[in-house]
């Protein structure tokens, strides 16, 4: 109680088991996402995985998001300004020879490649067909031109694997913005300000482009903002995810779960999954790690190399009915000698 007589809402008690609380604060209502639907509006609602899928791909903390997002906001002076705006996005969106052609042609018996130029893509995005055919050549080492609107390789080869392979690569080469940014588009907030939102997560290239404001830019992937920025940002994003995905799914659960959850997945230094390759997988316990899965391999290795486990946790207390070391099972009672005395002469 508080000295006004007020309970304490969000104190935690001695001994209490907060890692099962925030275990079953965040599996319960997990079980119930794939039950439910969320639209998200805009840009996002094409790029964004969200429900159960978007938390199994953070708890696993998977090295590439199925649909990573990153949201770029602008310098002062550029923020509130359309032309200027777009100018920056024009700089950041990528462009690949796949999304400025219409057909690709492969020429085996002359050993070149004919790629189709879409006139009105070009034109959207500020290109001409020679500054096309320069970045591809430059990029593949080949010789290229331009004939009537065709972009023609050279591939120096009549070997069908390699003019195969030759169009394949020549078709994902970025010809402008910034690689790994993917296709971006200008939005605005309802305070009128303007920022981008970007389907890639190339952060370095991007904060590279003038105008970006480096210290707002945000990825919904983890292990990328953990390259940029380190444990910290990462831990922070993980928060930040869950969080934003329980809202979104109308689930409300206290942000300590959720932090605790991410202190866990971050403490080491790296990001490490919840399941057998990481969190549960490196438990001192041996039987604590054989209760989750493969049981028989944890145990024969543990026999082999001789560990110990002394069931101090949780979970292996448990398993063979000693009291865990939480909740009442936390508090020890000791009798002095003297009163011990008094109580054998009492009886």
């Amino acid at each position: 109680m508080a000295k006004n007589g007020a309970l304490r809402k969000y104190e935690v008690n001695y001994g209490e088991p907060v890692g099962v609380v925030a275990a079953q604060s965040i599996g319960e209502p997990g079980t119930q996402m794939i039950l439910r639907s969320f639209h998200l509006a805009g840009i996002a609602s094409a790029m964004a995985t969200s429900g159960l899928p978007r938390l199994v791909e953070l708890a696993d903390a998977r090295k590439k998001p199925s649909a990573p997002i990153t949201y770029i906001y602008l310098e002062e002076g550029i923020k509130n300004n359309f032309g200027r705006a777009n100018d920056v996005l024009k700089k950041i969106s990528e462009v690949k020879l796949s999304d400025i052609v219409t057909r690709g042609i492969e020429n085996f018996s002359k050993g070149e490649i004919l790629f189709k130029l879409d006139m009105q893509a070009l034109e959207a995005n500020s290109l001409t067909p020679k500054e096309v055919a320069s970045k591809v050549g430059k990029l593949l080492e080949k010789d290229t031109a331009v004939e009537e609107k065709v972009l023609k390789i050279q591939a120096h080869t009549k070997n069908i694997k390699e003019i195969r392979g030759l169009k394949v690569k020549a078709e994902g080469l970025t010809i402008s913005g910034v690689v790994g940014a993917g296709r971006a588009l200008l939005q605005q907030a309802k305070n009128g300000e303007y920022y981008i939102v970007s389907a890639g997560n190339n952060l370095e290239g991007i904060m590279n482009v003038e105008g970006v404001d480096k210290y707002r830019i945000y990825t919904n992937d983890i292990f990328e903002m953990y390259r940029t920025f380190g444990i910290e940002a990462a831990r922070n994003t993980l928060v930040r995810e869950l969080m934003t995905l329980m809202s979104d799914q109308g689930i409300t659960i206290d942000a300590r779960h959720l932090e605790l959850l991410a202190d866990a997945m971050c403490i080491n230094g790296t990001i490490e999954s919840v399941g057998r390759h990481g969190l549960t997988g490196d438990k001192e316990s041996v039987f604590a790690r054989a209760s989750y899965e493969e049981t028989v391999k944890h145990l024969i290795n543990a026999a082999a190399f001789g560990e110990y486990d002394f069931m101090k946790g949780v979970t292996e207390s448990v398993l063979i009915g000693k009291q865990i070391g939480l909740g009442t099972g936390k508090v020890r009672l000791a009798v002095r000698k003297e009163d011990l005395a008094k109580i054998a002469k009492k009886k």
